[in-house]
């Protein structure tokens, strides 16, 4: 009879467990904050005292207005009502463009004529039109300050009317008015192919004097 077998299995026990131990020393973070910058809605508090200023100011005021004497009223009053120290200047005549036939007349017969006219600030402004005689034209201003016992001439300059015929020439002006100016006359010659062609407004010249607006305002009211 076969003998017996018998087997004896030896079961080792498992190894241990392997722990992993960090190394030595501090874990630090991976993310790093950063500096914040300071808020910019947050405000300081100082005190005046700390800055060496008074806590406290104190406003003196005057009496009321009510409480005034009347005649210092009256007298205020008065003072606010003096005529005003500025002036102006006044055309004494009408620029010819507002009577148009009229004008038309003038410009065929003397062959230059003012058309438009108007004071600006401490100037006169205005535009003068001649008849197309010939290509070298000259126009000038002829002014006096003083009735004509002194005089200068003022170069008057061309200017391109878009509108204008072809048989007239535009030419405009600027006659500056110094400080100190209280009456101004002028009138105005046109050179061409060698002769002279002169407005003299019917030979009362273009004049203007200085008003003052007190004076203006008073003939206003009483017109």
């Amino acid at each position: 009879m076969p003998g017996d077998f018998s087997m004896c299995l030896c079961l080792s026990p498992p190894p241990p467990p392997q722990l992993h131990r960090p190394p030595k020393g501090t874990l630090r973070p991976c993310l790093v904050p950063s500096p914040r910058a300071p808020d910019p809605r947050k405000k300081g508090v100082v005190f005046a005292d700390a800055l060496g200023l008074a806590l406290t100011t104190v406003c003196h005021f005057s009496r009321p207005l009510f409480d005034e004497d009347p005649l210092v009223l009256a007298l205020a009053s008065l003072r606010a009502m003096r005529p005003f120290s500025n002036s102006t200047y006044t055309l004494d005549f009408q620029p010819p463009a507002h009577d148009y036939t009229r004008f038309r007349d003038k410009l065929n017969q003397q062959q230059v004529c003012l058309e438009q006219c108007a004071v600006q600030g401490a100037a006169v402004a205005g535009t003068i039109k001649v008849r197309n005689l010939g290509y070298e034209k000259k126009v000038t201003l002829r002014v006096s300050y003083d009735n004509w016992q002194s005089h200068y001439d003022l170069a008057c300059s061309y200017l391109r009317d878009p509108y204008g015929a072809g048989g007239t020439d535009m030419f405009s002006f600027r006659l500056p008015l110094p400080p100190g100016t209280q009456w101004a006359e002028f009138c105005i010659c046109f050179w061409c192919e060698g002769k002279e062609h002169w407005d003299n407004n019917g030979g009362k010249n273009y004049t203007l004097h200085k008003e003052s607006e007190h004076r203006r305002y008073l003939q206003n009211v009483y017109r």
